[in-house]
């Protein structure tokens, strides 16, 4: 139905072509002749609605889609980030060769544990495992999600350009750790969303074994944790190609393995650095804990 709206006006002119016209068509003042013009050429065409699944292209099924948000937001460096900020505002204010507060330092250094800590809690991938395989796999899993994960935090905040941030990681982790740490940061890929599933799969990099007296690794159940770095190898590569083609995939993918490799060796030296694996046992026993609290809870439940 045509609506036509008198104006209070008696003259006025039109929108379109600047006649004298005295109406309202189609929510627009204008004169006879542009109104049967308009009338006569209009195309109601109907607005088409898309099924965002149906149009998504990507190789990636809608069980992948949920991992990958998943594993994306287990990670959560928010409040590490925010201490890193605190230490950078300083520093630039003070302008010194040593941590003003070493307060803050401590409890960066500490909250890169507790974050480690808390992306473990939060794989449900873990919980799969059985407590036995679970205890044994946990040190590992536990020494390359803080390293990875505590290097990306200095890359995103930029803080390992500060000289009194890097003279007091020197006396706690050595030179030779800090330069390390360095030579991983160079692999680190812009993409956050790459990044945070590369911690995953540097988690269950079950078939890298470093040799340490803290760590007695065996065989068992060795498949089922395949299985799970195979999963999440799957979601990387197709991740890759969904975002950047083929070619760029190739080359990020790449980076990844040279990123875990670089970062191997950094977890490696880091085993002969006591503070680092006495607060390490800290964190994987507190891990545990929750754990068998969350099996037990499960029994529990189960059994009702």
């Amino acid at each position: 139905m045509l609506v036509v709206k008198k104006l209070n006006t008696d003259l006025s002119e039109c929108q379109i072509c600047g006649v004298p016209a005295s109406h309202v068509h189609f929510g627009v003042l204008s004169c006879a002749s542009c109104k049967i013009f308009f009338k006569r050429n209009a195309e109601f065409e109907q607005l088409t609605t898309w099924n965002l699944l149906q149009s998504d292209k990507s190789l990636l099924n809608s069980n992948q889609w949920t991992l990958l948000s998943n594993l994306i937001h287990s990670y959560d460096a928010s409040k590490l980030l925010a201490i890193a900020q605190r230490l950078m505002n300083e520093n630039n204010i003070l302008q010194s060769v040593e941590m003003s507060n070493p307060i803050l330092m401590e409890e960066f250094v500490k909250g890169a544990y507790e974050t480690s800590g808390t992306y473990l809690r939060s794989n449900r991938d873990l919980l799969i495992l059985s407590s036995e395989n679970r205890s044994e796999f946990l040190r590992g899993a536990a020494e390359h999600v803080h390293c990875l994960s505590s290097i990306f935090v200095l890359n995103q905040s930029q803080l390992y350009i500060h000289q009194p941030f890097l003279n007091a990681c020197r006396r706690l982790y050595g030179e030779q750790s800090v330069g390390m740490a360095h030579h991983v940061m160079k692999h680190i890929d812009p993409d956050v969303v790459l990044v945070k599933l590369a911690l995953s799969l540097f988690a269950f990099s079950f078939s890298v074994l470093i040799f340490s007296p803290y760590v007695t690794m065996q065989q068992n159940n060795s498949s089922l944790i395949f299985h799970i770095q195979n999963t999440y190898a799957e979601v990387t590569w197709k991740y890759l190609i969904y975002k950047y083609g083929y070619y760029q995939a190739i080359i990020r993918f790449t980076n990844i393995i040279q990123c875990l490799l670089a970062a191997t060796d950094t977890v490696s030296r880091s085993q002969n650095i006591e503070i680092h694996t006495n607060t390490m046992e800290s964190l994987v026993e507190q891990t545990e804990i929750s754990f068998i609290l969350e099996d037990t809870e499960s029994i529990d439940s189960n059994s009702t």
